[in-house]
């Protein structure tokens, strides 16, 4: 009995991944069609560089999501580390970019130390958070876009030692391969998986459900920060809202790649599938021309029906 339960929910799993990637295929013929400099290099070259950085903070946002939690200042924590590494590049070269993990994981531990010893639903104190450093980096930068002036700092992200692969690429590459094996091959990995899945039988097993919590949106808030720093490297320049696409991309990245939204079924592998899904289809609209409300109702309605085919997994209750 067991076995076949397995089995079925393997098979379910394996039918709603590989839904998405016909729909990521369809769209691609679609965008080919009707706009021929959609399969061209530079516009490749354009959705590559836009997944390197959409990828890192939503490998963060899915150890979040797989616990249950939510975590809305992705985007915030990007904006205001990347107008960091603009303010403090020009005398700090590199380390500018240190900083800016430094504070993304500062913000990342407050967030989960708030969330869980004071016992504040995470999808509140993450908002709280989010207008908070939207308005630190309106302080930093006093309303205006700041220019990313130091070479080595713009290397660091448009650099390509390897033949039309850029550093961020690359850099995408090895944090993804990374969190792979942190999610499948280590003890904060299956936690993770665990608490989602039941945090009050973990907590029994011996989990420290606290610890994990609070290192799980550390770890959300470093990768936010580490991709706000990049964006800002890769355009050369930073402004008060560069990251803020970033918060909904994340979620929907996450929960469209096979996560599910309640926590407890998914892992870092399938976030990779939900990025190029999400950037490719952005990239696509924009060269359609289509407005931006539209865009907006498009991503909308993707997520509701991510989320519509996880219902069966878990109850929206659980939601944390």
């Amino acid at each position: 009995m067991f076995d076949a339960s397995l089995m079925r929910h393997r098979d379910s799993e394996l039918s709603r991944r590989a839904l998405t990637i016909v729909i990521f295929a369809i769209a691609c013929v679609v965008f080919g069609v009707t706009a021929p400099s959609f399969f061209t290099g530079s516009n490749l070259r354009a959705i590559e560089l836009s997944s390197s950085v959409l990828l890192i903070a939503s490998i963060g946002a899915t150890f979040v999501i797989l616990m249950g939690s939510i975590d809305l200042s992705i985007g915030a924590i990007a904006s205001f580390c990347g107008m960091l590494v603009a303010r403090t590049a020009p005398d700090l070269g590199l380390w500018s970019i240190a900083i800016a993990c430094l504070v993304g994981v500062v913000f990342g531990a407050i967030n989960g130390a708030v969330y869980v010893y004071l016992r504040i639903p995470s999808i509140l104190v993450t908002l709280g958070t989010a207008t908070a450093l939207s308005g630190a980096a309106l302080f930093i930068s006093d309303g205006r876009s700041l220019t990313v002036s130091d070479p080595a700092v713009i290397d660091f992200a448009q650099g390509a030692p390897v033949v039309l692969v850029p550093n961020a690429v690359l850099i995408s590459v090895v944090i993804f391969v990374a969190a792979i094996f942190l999610g499948d091959r280590t003890r904060f990995g299956r936690m993770t998986l665990a608490i989602g899945s039941d945090e009050q039988t973990a907590a029994l097993i011996g989990v420290k459900v606290r610890l994990i919590k609070v290192q799980a949106f550390a770890l959300s808030g470093l990768l936010a920060g580490f991709a706000g720093a990049l964006l800002a490297a890769r355009l050369g320049s930073a402004t008060v809202t560069m990251g803020g696409y970033m918060t909904l991309d994340t979620i929907t990245a996450v929960v469209v790649g096979g996560t599910a939204i309640t926590g407890g079924v998914g892992n870092v592998s399938l976030t990779i599938i939900g990025v190029l899904f999400i950037t490719t289809l952005s990239n696509g609209m924009n060269i359609l021309a289509l407005p931006p409300y539209l865009q907006t109702i498009v991503q909308g309605t993707i997520i509701l029906l991510a989320v519509l085919l996880n219902t069966k997994r878990a109850s929206a209750e659980d939601v944390r």
